[in-house]
């Protein structure tokens, strides 16, 4: 009788422990329908002598002109973005950037080459409520993501990026 208790015992245990377990997996990084805003900043020795700025500085637009904010959904959240230079899509799970300026762009066709070194393009995601992006794994190597707080994240394009028509790169969310 205590054995058959024992056993009893030791198998609710068991079957609460996959279940808690179980429960945990549903969880993704980012919460689809979130309201998501993307601001972008170039750093350069060469040509921003070594500050970080906002593009709009760079094209010498107003102040936030550039930024753009969308639903996390299943569409792209951000076509075109930055003056039609990427499509930039967001799901429960990664971030993905696709280079769709042609190699004739008026504010891109003459930018195109291998990312040197201490150059760095870097793409705020600003998120109206926290996520659970604990860290990424990318497609590219010259791409990194850097978590700033539970709201923002950095992808960071840099040294040894092909900066060309057509590239892209996938950072999978964990």
């Amino acid at each position: 009788m205590k054995q058959s208790k024992l056993y009893f015992s030791f198998l609710g245990l068991l079957v609460s422990l996959f279940t808690f377990t179980s429960c945990g997996d549903d969880e993704t990084p980012v919460t689809t329908g979130s309201s998501v805003t993307v601001t972008n900043t170039f750093q350069s020795t060469a040509f921003t002598s070594d500050a970080e700025l906002a593009i709009e500085d760079l094209f010498q637009v107003p102040a936030g002109s550039l930024a753009a904010s969308a639903t996390v959904s299943s569409g792209v959240e951000f076509p075109a973005y930055l003056l039609n230079l990427y499509d930039i899509d967001i799901d429960e799970n990664s971030i993905s950037f696709e280079v769709v300026a042609q190699p004739d762009d008026a504010n891109y066709g003459d930018l195109f080459r291998i990312i040197e070194a201490d150059t760095y393009d870097r793409y705020y995601f600003t998120f109206d409520n926290a996520q659970e992006i604990e860290g990424y794994t990318s497609s590219n190597s010259s791409v990194k993501l850097r978590v700033d707080s539970d709201k923002v994240v950095v992808v960071e394009i840099g040294e040894g990026y092909d900066f060309k028509t057509g590239q892209n790169f996938k950072i999978t969310l964990n």
